[in-house]
C-alpha cells in the first residue's frame, strides 16, 4: 500500500532505474573550483605576510588568515563527506556528518575570533610556539 511505509518516500523508482543528474550549468561547478583553488593559492602569500609585518602581529591579517584556514578545512572535510558518506548510501549517518562538520566549523570560527580579540592571536601564539 502507498504511503504506509515510511521508508518508500525515501526510495524512488527501482534499484534498474538510473541516478537523476541535476540539470547542467556551465559555471555551477567552475565557481566552487575556482573559489577553491584561489583559496588555496591565497594562503601561502597570506601565511608569509602575517609573519613578515613588522614584529607584532597586524589584527586585519591575523583575522584573515584564521578565516581562510578554517574554510580551507571546512571545505576538504566537506568534500571528504560527500566522496565517503553519501546520503544515498548512508541516509542517515552522512546527514548527521555534514551537519556536524558544519557546527563545528561555526565553533571554530567563533572561538578563534575569541582568540584573536580577547587573546594573543594566532600569529602571535604560533611566534611563541616556534621560539618555545
Amino acid at each position: 500500500m502507498p504511503g504506509s511505509n515510511s521508508t518508500a518516500a525515501l526510495i524512488r523508482g527501482s534499484v534498474n532505474d538510473a541516478t537523476p543528474y541535476p540539470p547542467p550549468s556551465k559555471s555551477h561547478g567552475s565557481h566552487h573550483w575556482a573559489f577553491e583553488r584561489l583559496l588555496s593559492a591565497a594562503l601561502i602569500p597570506l601565511t608569509g605576510a602575517t609573519f613578515v609585518v613588522s614584529g607584532t602581529a597586524h589584527p586585519i591579517l591575523d583575522g584573515l588568515l584564521a578565516v581562510s584556514l578554517i574554510v580551507h578545512s571546512h571545505i576538504g572535510f566537506d568534500a571528504s563527506l560527500t566522496d565517503y558518506l553519501h546520503p544515498r548510501k548512508f541516509p542517515i549517518l552522512g546527514p548527521f556528518m555534514v551537519w556536524l562538520v558544519r557546527g563545528l566549523t561555526a565553533g571554530a570560527l567563533v572561538g578563534i575570533y575569541q582568540f584573536n580579540t580577547t587573546d594573543i592571536g594566532l600569529t602571535e601564539l604560533v611566534r611563541k610556539l616556534w621560539h618555545a
